[in-house]
């Protein structure tokens, strides 16, 4: 399956995000965010499918 472009999550659309709530990160901290965010993710996908949530 191929990936949409416009829907993928990139440090500088988290950039952009935060920066429209008021908060300017530079590239290396939209990496660590994105990073933390996906991880976050994919624990809560887990555990969602092991019925733990």
């Amino acid at each position: 399956m191929e990936k949409e472009k416009g829907n993928e999550l990139t440090p500088e659309r988290v950039m952009q995000i935060l920066k429209k709530k008021g908060t300017e990160v530079d590239i290396e901290e939209a990496k660590i965010i994105l990073a933390f965010v996906q991880k976050i993710a994919h624990i809560a996908v887990n555990q969602y499918l092991r019925g733990n949530l």
